[in-house]
């Protein structure tokens, strides 16, 4: 039986994810989300809630995280993700085509998702339910933990680390050999010049603690 996919979401991210798997011609079966506003785009329909996935055979379907970082920021999507996945479902992983992936060296880990324009470059690896969102960049030697978001025109330059459920906000720059510690936000436009501790805030330009993070 042919492999079909479910987006799991129904807000602005979850439609840049139909975008990306039509492009990709994968075959939807449709959403799922807490409230039902209509078709995603025409011809995805809304399944249910996240229950509607029990009924689903597993063997033959796979998901596509279509959660973003609004409101609860990467809590939602990790959280969802991590439920879903030791429920025994399975999470695909996409890649645009107007994205470019290099396989020099590197592995980005399972579910990972790189959205239209973004550029991956050699020897870079990470853990699992990776967002890179539109157009940004990861450039060599990164090392980045899993449920990390790097939005839209964001930049890791060479071997920056984070660790796990770390936010890039989008236009934000990283420079090399920072380290970022799990659950860090950085500002849309920061600019990164020095290390990071964990559960930290940081904008401007240069990028600037701004107040400590609940865990």
């Amino acid at each position: 039986m042919e492999t079909r996919y479910v987006i799991v979401g129904g807000g602005g991210h979850a439609l840049s994810v139909a975008e990306a798997a039509l492009a990709r011609g994968l075959p939807l079966l449709g959403y799922t989300s807490p409230k039902d506003e209509g078709e995603l785009a025409p011809g995805i329909a809304r399944l249910g809630d996240d229950s509607a996935l029990r009924e689903l055979d597993a063997a033959n379907v796979r998901l596509l995280n279509g959660l973003g970082s609004a409101g609860r920021g990467m809590a939602l999507r990790r959280d969802t993700y991590i439920h879903l996945r030791d429920a025994g479902l399975h999470f695909a992983e996409l890649v645009h085509p107007a994205a470019s992936v290099s396989p020099l060296l590197g592995h980005l880990g399972p579910a990972h998702q790189v959205l239209a324009g973004a550029a991956v470059n050699a020897d870079v690896r990470s853990g699992e339910n990776l967002l890179i969102n539109t157009g940004a960049i990861v450039e060599h030697g990164c090392r980045i933990g899993s449920h990390c978001h790097i939005a839209s025109g964001a930049v890791l330059c060479g071997d920056v680390t984070l660790g796990d459920a770390v936010h890039i906000g989008a236009g934000a720059t990283v420079i090399q050999g920072i380290e970022i510690g799990s659950g860090a936000v950085i500002a849309a436009g920061a600019v990164i010049t020095e290390n990071v501790e964990p559960l930290t805030l940081v904008a401007g330009v240069p990028g600037k603690v701004k107040r400590k993070l609940e865990p």
